[in-house]
């Protein structure tokens, strides 16, 4: 069974500087990503970490962000790789553990079933993670197996599209294993980004304040993240470097955009970290 990571990239040196120390280590066959433009050394340190023959990079030179294109792209490279299971990651995710050491066993499951998995939001660091409304019964789909697989929606308009096609197998859900989603390990950069976010697609975009505050207030919570500790065979032997999330605000951007283009109705949460205000 051939197995792939798909991730899109963006200028994303120090986390996938960070994540390829792990994720070099899966039983991963091959890693497929795209590249969306990116200037800085994102690719040279994909390939210290990987040699040539477990990853390609695509890059079509797209004008415009469009991610079911760019999800899709890679999906069917993974089936021209004749790739059985994709696994659909982004580059501040992590495989929980237990997957790893349960391998073949997890693999198997998807020949019956569409399971899917956890997603565990870690806060503060890995040993604990978000228990609120939103990410209470989070489970996604990040696991493809491509000959039970659909395509995804190529419409170019649609700013929001889902990560994976339908999976035409029955479901499951399951908090056994899980992937870890990085972002909201490090507050202040959680809450910088979300407001970059908004300010953003307001500029960008176009959309209301009223549309954009109603969709990420409710996801942020306003930090209430009612916490409670991961597992530890989620976790198991896996270290990272969450300082790393300091410096990758700076190289993003995403304060000075603010700034920059700062609107006092956007800013519904994280106002302490605006020292301007």
């Amino acid at each position: 069974m051939i197995t792939a990571f798909n991730t899109m990239f963006k200028n994303e040196e120090k986390l996938l500087g960070e994540v390829l120390k792990i994720w070099k280590e899966y039983p991963i066959d091959l890693f497929i990503f795209y590249d969306d433009n990116s200037t800085d050394n994102s690719i040279n340190v994909i390939s210290e970490h990987l040699n040539e023959f477990r990853y390609i990079i695509i890059n079509d030179k797209l004008i415009n962000f469009n991610e079911g294109y760019q999800r899709q792209r890679m999906i069917e490279v993974s089936r021209q790789m004749d790739v059985d299971i994709v696994f659909s990651l982004d580059c501040d995710e992590l495989l929980s553990a237990n997957i790893i050491s349960d391998w073949n066993k997890f693999l198997g499951v998807y020949e019956t079933t569409d399971m899917l998995l956890y997603w565990y939001n870690s806060v503060g660091s890995l040993t604990k993670h978000r228990n609120d409304p939103q990410y209470v019964n989070n489970y996604r789909s990040f696991v493809l197996p491509l000959k039970y697989c659909g395509d995804l929606n190529k419409d170019e308009h649609k700013y929001h599209t889902p990560r994976t096609p339908y999976v035409n197998l029955p479901k499951t859900y399951t908090s056994e294993y899980g992937v870890i989603h990085l972002q909201s390990i490090n507050k202040k950069f959680y809450a910088i980004k979300q407001l970059w976010y908004k300010h953003y697609e307001f500029v960008n975009y176009g959309h209301s304040v009223e549309e954009i505050n109603h969709r990420y207030d409710n996801v942020v919570n306003n930090f209430n993240f009612n916490e409670v500790v991961t597992p530890y065979n989620i976790v198991e032997g896996i270290t990272f470097n969450i300082d790393i999330f300091d410096e990758l605000e700076k190289e993003k951007g995403y304060y000075d955009f603010i700034r920059h283009n700062y609107n006092e109705e956007l800013i519904t949460f994280g106002k302490e970290y605006l020292l301007w205000v």
